[in-house]
């Protein structure tokens, strides 16, 4: 890696990668657009030969844009097909499932803004956010009792809040919680629209204490995990690889340490240990060498990394074998540097406590997860409070040995199916296709925790996992 030296004026340079040109065309012009988007391409497939893939479907609008690697500029498999008339598009759509050399070709609608030249289709415009899953969202949460109070836990730049506004009563009442100064902004304007709105800056762990007059008169409360697309299509807050940017990672840029500064003070092992709890996917062996590529870069070698673009090629070099997803060779550090930062998973676990506390009896809790690890840590909050069914065997022997002593009951949880998006929502929205929404429901009963203590105690058993067991109200 070349030295990069700081500037007078203390910025860094950004570390040179490979320019990817935008094809001849590839920019939007004036009209409807027919677009498809098309994945699992084998990765030496070229404009040209997915133009001819397509060709005999209708004609063609401009030249087709595969998406390209950041750093390297070869083909990442997928990209996105322009035809002039809406029957050629449907057309194209039959080829789903079409064989390639031993891969199987995915293809289905894209979107693409008129109004942002260049925007590829199956992407949102920047600044812009669809609330994934909204429909189910209202139908959870709202239809049960649409004159209650509920919370937007996280209000981004509105969409879900929105939705829950337009489904309320008029006697209804919503209110928002978000650490980003533009989105409280954008909900300070909303609520001088919709004076059933109130917007509230800060954590939504701390939702318990702004919301204390409305303990127990909640009826339903939202978290939209992770980031919004506005924060990510923002290049000054550096959360995109992709995007040349201060490296900064934070949602509140008024609180904390940017990522820059962790990186230039953190030791290897705490380094080591962020990528490893918050890589999602992200392996031990690749994460050990992304933290020996920093270490050694900023260690030995005396280089500072400022910008998004020099980590991100720095991560680049330091994954000797690539990935097996087809994704930019940084986005799992980059994510695990996020979370780590903003505590993502501790303010998590913080907020459904405090939305706990908050719900009525019968209310619920929705929470969208985008992450394997987030389902984790909703997983592990429920059965803390997770009510035993009749059937449950602990239960149902304790019950039929002990009938003299009934079990204590309480406040607790109980869980419905797992919802996903469905294909319309897949089609207009790609980014919601990882979306998982989970329905926490708030009722009186006798907690599995119960159970298993009161069982282990009178066989002797010793608990096999502690936490398990604790009952905390």
């Amino acid at each position: 890696m070349p030295p990069t030296r700081e500037r007078e004026d203390g910025a860094l340079p950004p570390r040179k990668v490979r320019k990817v040109e935008t094809p001849a065309g590839a920019e939007a012009s004036s009209g409807d657009v027919h677009e498809v988007f098309v994945k699992f391409l084998p990765r030496d497939v070229d404009e040209a030969e997915l133009a001819g893939l397509f060709s005999h479907c209708g004609p063609l609008a401009k030249p087709p844009v595969l998406l390209r690697d950041f750093a390297s500029g070869a083909p990442k498999g997928a990209g996105w097909v322009t035809f002039t008339t809406a029957a050629a598009a449907q057309t194209a759509l039959k080829r789903n499932g079409h064989p390639l050399r031993g891969r199987h070709l995915e293809v289905t609608l894209a979107t693409c803004r008129r109004d942002r030249p260049g925007l590829r289709g199956g992407q949102q415009a920047a600044g812009t956010h669809t609330p994934a899953l909204l429909k189910e969202v209202l139908s959870a949460l709202v239809r049960p009792q649409p004159s209650g109070v509920f919370v937007d836990a996280t209000f981004g730049r509105g969409g879900h809040t929105r939705g829950l506004l337009s489904a309320i009563a008029r006697d209804g009442e919503v209110h928002a919680f978000d650490m980003d100064p533009l989105a409280v902004a954008a909900g300070e304007q909303l609520a001088a629209e919709d004076a059933r709105f109130h917007m509230h800056s800060g954590a939504f762990s701390g939702m318990a204490k702004t919301l204390r007059e409305k303990k127990g008169l909640i009826s339903g409360i939202l978290f939209d995990l992770g980031i919004s697309s506005p924060q990510l299509d923002d290049p000054s807050r550096g959360f995109r690889p992709e995007e040349q940017g201060p490296l900064d990672l934070r949602f509140d840029v008024s609180r904390g340490e940017p990522a820059w500064a962790f990186l230039q003070r953190a030791s290897r092992e705490e380094l080591l240990a962020a990528l490893l709890r918050n890589g999602d996917g992200q392996d031990a062996a690749t994460a050990r060498r992304v933290a020996d590529a920093i270490v050694l870069t900023r260690d030995v070698r005396g280089e500072m990394l400022r910008s998004t673009s020099e980590l991100a090629a720095l991560v680049a070099e330091a994954r000797c074998g690539g990935d097996y997803q087809p994704m930019h060779a940084a986005k799992l550090t980059f994510q695990a540097l996020r979370m780590h930062l903003n505590d993502e998973f501790g303010e998590l676990t913080r907020g459904m406590r405090a939305a706990f506390k908050l719900l009525q009896p019968g209310g619920r809790m929705g929470i969208i997860t985008w992450k394997h690890s987030e389902c984790a840590v909703v997983m592990d909050f429920l059965r803390s409070k997770e009510l035993a069914h009749e059937a449950f065997p602990l239960r149902e022997w304790w019950e039929t040995e002990r009938a003299d002593e009934p079990l204590r009951e309480s406040w607790g949880l109980t869980r419905g199916e797992a919802i996903r998006p469905g294909a319309a929502e897949l089609t207009a929205n790609s980014r919601a296709r990882s979306a998982v929404l989970h329905v926490l429901h708030k009722q009186r009963g006798v907690r599995v925790s119960t159970v298993e203590r009161a069982v282990h105690d009178a066989l002797g058993w010793d608990s096999l996992d502690n936490a398990a067991v604790a009952d905390d109200e």
